[in-house]
């Protein structure tokens, strides 16, 4: 007599399921992530409301601004977001018995994993269009309307200026170094006030230039600078009586008064960006290019460096916020409500962007390597909540305590 075995085969999700998990998980993500920005867009409309009553000021103006900072305020909620909405929307499903059913069909954890993680890249994809083409775009549009709202030029972080370091290649003079100041950042998008010493090889110092503004002009890739004061140092230098006793000869040509004089600079809207733009709301290919401009002019890099990598590093944030809600599901609905459930989802959320900071300021004060200090905090969390699905879908994870407990 032959025994016959029926052999389990492993459960398919069914294509409805996977439908319907999809849209109920991103309408509570979305319902979060609305609640939030609308929250945060209400505290930028405030923080500026003593000051918008003041002369040559507009309300209009500042909230375009407001609402050209929104992507970029979803940019940076969306792990909280995608968090909160899956626990809510994981323990609705457990509340209903709708998740206890699908179990008793033959729906694994692992089953389960894997469809959080397919659905939970179609956020991953939303996010990193934001952060890498809206936002950016959107906060660089922000600045001058900002300036104009509030009625002056964007302000300037120390009393000389910006300063910023420009290695240029003449093909007639050969290598050049120039150390460009510029006062501020008007309305138009326009530098105002910028002056340069230009330096040979040497260090000898070859040519000041002042102007009253310069405006970027995006099809040659020149600068136009308007009102110019031009000064240039020869080699051919004459001696005075003076200087023969120091032993320095100079040659300066006259002060030349010009209109307009084209410049040619690696220096671009896109790099000048970093100065006016908090790193973390730029994208990762400026961040790319900013590191590299001031790493060739031998200038510090760290805090772009950390921005960057953790910029590549928070996709991997988001989907492994959406995988630590998965155990909330396993939680009988008796031993909490929903609120409390969704307030631990909060506070989880809170303590991973801490978490996340002080790695950030570890990364700057002890020099950890960047990527280090922007994979850990993701590391920790996949580690600890891999750990507490495995923990709760066990049969008895009580019990399972005690047999540990007692070996």
């Amino acid at each position: 007599m032959k025994v016959s075995r029926r052999v389990t085969k492993p459960f398919a999700v069914p294509h409805a399921l996977l439908v319907y998990f999809r849209r109920e998980l991103y309408k509570a993500i979305s319902f979060v992530m609305v609640a939030f920005v609308g929250l945060f867009a209400f505290f930028d409309l405030i923080a500026e409301v003593d000051r918008l009553n003041l002369p040559g000021t507009s309300w209009f103006y500042y909230f375009v601004a407001v609402m050209l900072g929104l992507p970029a305020r979803v940019y940076e909620i969306a792990p909280i977001a995608a968090l909160i909405g899956s626990i809510y929307a994981l323990v609705q499903f457990a509340a209903s018995s709708e998740l206890t059913a699908m179990r008793a069909a033959g729906l694994s954890t692992t089953s389960m994993l894997k469809m959080l993680v397919r659905i939970a890249t179609g956020v991953v994809v939303v996010t990193v269009l934001f952060g890498e083409g809206v936002a950016p775009l959107a906060e660089r549009a922000a600045v001058p309307m900002r300036a104009k709202a509030l009625g002056y030029e964007v302000d300037r972080d120390f009393r000389s200026g910006y300063w910023m370091r420009d290695t240029y290649t003449d093909p007639q003079t050969g290598p050049r170094v120039r150390f460009v100041n510029f006062d501020s950042f008007d309305k138009e998008g326009d530098l105002r006030k910028l002056e340069y010493y230009e330096l040979d090889a040497d260090f000898r110092i070859r040519a000041w230039v002042r102007a009253e503004t310069a405006r970027f002009d995006p099809e040659v890739g020149d600068w136009i600078l308007r009102n110019v004061l031009m000064q240039r140092y020869f080699d051919d230098a004459v001696q005075n009586e003076e200087a023969a006793r120091s032993g320095l000869t100079i040659h300066a040509s006259p002060v030349e008064k010009l209109e307009a004089l084209r410049w040619r600079s690696n220096l671009s809207p896109e790099l000048l960006t970093g100065l006016f733009v908090r790193p973390d709301r730029m994208s990762a290919w400026q961040l790319y290019n900013y590191s590299r401009f001031l790493s060739s002019n031998l200038q510090a890099t760290g805090n772009i460096d950390l921005a960057l990598a953790k910029k590549l590093m928070y996709p991997f944030a988001i989907l492994i916020m959406m995988m630590i809600s998965l155990p909330f599901a396993y939680l009988h609905f008796r031993s909490g409500s929903v609120s409390v459930k969704v307030f631990a989802g909060i506070m989880i959320g809170v303590g991973f962007h801490l978490v996340n900071n002080l790695f950030s300021h570890l990364s700057m004060v002890a020099s950890f390597p960047p990527f280090i200090s922007a994979a850990l905090p993701s590391l920790i969390g996949f580690v600890v909540g891999m750990a507490a699905l495995w923990w709760v879908s066990q049969p008895a994870p009580w019990r399972t305590l005690n047999v540990l407990r007692n070996r």
